[in-house]
């Protein structure tokens, strides 16, 4: 595999990765739904707020700044891929059904491990907004991101063994995934059956990420997070 295909998306079969242009699409919807809440509910995703911070250091930057960011980061990856720019509609449709079948174990997880604390907001909408918006940024900043960058340095710079950069890669990302809801960079208070579950809920959307690509696994969360809004 060359440096190019690597930093495209990191996975052992590139045939089962859902296409970036088809995942853009079908989290178009998702973002708008987020970035419109934010116009009148102050809360906002910490991992966007990340993305926020970070694109600020290069210059003036505002709210809508992460939803931008993942547009140019799925058209980038589609550009890279070389493959026609042609929308698969059947393909978006589905995601949607496999967003909710792979939200299924994390709810069954969440039943076993009950958890503290969670999508906050003003209202019903408001809370849904931020469970989408937490599925598309925070599967952007800890899997899409860290995980590629880990992969990149480990397997592509240090020509280390592919699957042990994995391995590494899957749990640093569901480690700092657990630790950033809580002081200094988010605002929960500490709760080990909260942190046992968020860092298994990690390990699985990393897994969901490496085999199936970033749209599915964002599009989990986010189904995840609005039935537990609703079953509550």
């Amino acid at each position: 595999m060359t440096k190019t295909q690597a930093a495209k998306e990191p996975s052992v079969s590139r045939g089962l990765l859902a296409r970036p242009l088809d995942s853009l699409i079908f989290l178009l919807p998702l973002i708008a739904c987020y970035e419109v809440s934010s116009l009148t509910c102050p809360n906002r995703v910490i991992a966007s707020n990340l993305l926020e911070r970070f694109v600020a250091l290069f210059g003036p930057a505002g709210m809508w700044v992460p939803g931008v960011v993942v547009i140019i980061i799925l058209l980038a990856m589609h550009l890279a891929s070389h493959e026609k720019w042609a929308i698969h509609w059947r393909r978006v449709g589905m995601m949607y059904v496999e967003a909710v079948l792979l939200a299924i174990p994390l709810y069954v997880l969440n039943q076993a491990i009950p958890m503290v604390g969670g999508v906050l907001g003003s209202n019903l909408f408001h809370q849904i907004a931020m469970g989408l918006g937490a599925g598309v940024y925070e599967e952007l900043v800890f899997r899409l991101m860290l995980i590629t960058f880990l992969v990149m340095i480990g397997s592509d710079l240090l020509h280390m063994d592919r699957m042990a950069v994995a391995i590494v890669a899957v749990l640093a990302s569901a480690l700092l995934f657990a630790m950033h809801h809580n002081p200094p960079i988010g605002s929960e208070p500490f709760v080990p059956a909260t942190f046992l579950f968020r860092t298994l809920a990690g390990v699985y959307l990393s897994l969901v990420f490496w085999y199936r690509g970033y749209g599915p696994a964002a599009g989990a969360h986010a189904a995840y997070n609005v039935a537990i809004l609703l079953t509550q």
